[in-house]
């Protein structure tokens, strides 16, 4: 049995990077929940979607939309988080609005997750209209 070593690599490269997102989808969703309870003061992840947004063609055009609509959010939220901890003042925590982040992370949870499913096993992702990309 040969292992085609270049297959492999080629799903990991568009695989990772999506597991990656669904990872730091969970850590913001359960920071803009601690947020809301406790006014915490820890910055939301965004730097992986930073890297990666020019990267992730690959993915639905309306998913691209929705994670780049709640990453906008999340770092809206986290130039407020830093000018609280600058002029250590919790007034601009008060106007962040965490609920308004709520509906974004759950539909980009839930996007991801189903291009997941759609694309496990696949040696190359699936575009909106059913083709395969090259």
């Amino acid at each position: 049995m040969d292992i085609d070593w270049g297959e492999i690599g080629k799903v990991v490269g568009y695989v990772i990077p999506v597991i990656i997102l669904l990872v730091v989808n969970e850590y913001n969703q359960k920071h803009m929940e601690a947020l809301s309870l406790k006014w915490q003061i820890k910055k939301f992840k965004t730097g992986h979607w930073q890297r990666n947004k020019d990267k992730m063609d690959y993915i639905d055009q309306s998913l691209h939309v929705t994670l780049t609509g709640t990453y906008e959010i999340a770092e809206e939220f986290n130039r407020d988080i830093e000018a609280a901890k600058k002029y250590k003042s919790t007034s601009y925590l008060a106007s962040i609005q965490v609920d308004r982040l709520k509906e974004p992370l759950s539909k980009s949870k839930q996007g991801l997750e189903e291009w997941l499913q759609l694309n496990k096993g696949r040696k190359e992702p699936v575009k909106e209209d059913g083709d395969f990309i090259s």
